[in-house]
């Protein structure tokens, strides 16, 4: 069955033979075979002849499975070193991003609590700033300890399998 084609990216709706577009046959299953894909042509270093040629499709049978990456990112072991690896990113960014716009949002519009002197000339400002390092540092350490007992050991478990299948 063809597939409509789009110069925006990937269209995988159904094509009737004269051209119209098919509704979706409402299964469960991904459409499979040729994926056609419209890229502009300067992505590919292709030079187009004409004006109507400034897109290049690219066809590539899905049935096939694709390159040793591409089977590697679909399989299930992939997905889940992606979402323990977003699990902490994602969590320890928006923590720290919060954290530094809080020092730059209180430095900016509460200098009084900002410049409440502790100890001698070491003021609040000062002490959130240099808490700014200690922070970044945490987060480097507690990641190079979630990477090394969550990621590691199953990274490099998917690249023996990769190495394996090449063989």
């Amino acid at each position: 069955m063809p597939f409509a084609r789009s110069s925006y990216g990937i269209d995988r709706s159904p094509m009737a033979a004269d051209g119209s577009a098919q509704a979706p046959g409402g299964s469960a299953q991904p459409a499979r075979g040729p994926l056609h894909v419209a890229v502009p042509a300067f992505y590919l270093g292709v030079t187009p002849v004409t004006a109507e040629e400034d897109h290049v499709t690219v066809e590539k049978d899905l049935d096939r499975g694709g390159t040793p990456y591409e089977r590697v990112q679909r399989s299930p072991e992939f997905q889940e070193l992606r979402r323990r690896f977003r699990a902490f990113v994602f969590p320890a960014t928006v923590a720290f991003l919060t954290w530094y716009l809080l020092y730059v949002v209180l430095s900016g519009w509460a200098r009084g609590f900002m410049g409440t002197q502790i100890v001698g000339f070491i003021n609040v400002a000062l002490i959130f700033g240099l808490l700014q390092f200690v922070s970044t540092f945490l987060i480097a350490w507690l990641y190079a300890r979630h990477a090394e007992a969550k990621l590691d050991p199953m990274a490099a478990e998917l690249g023996a399998r990769v190495e394996g299948e090449g063989k």
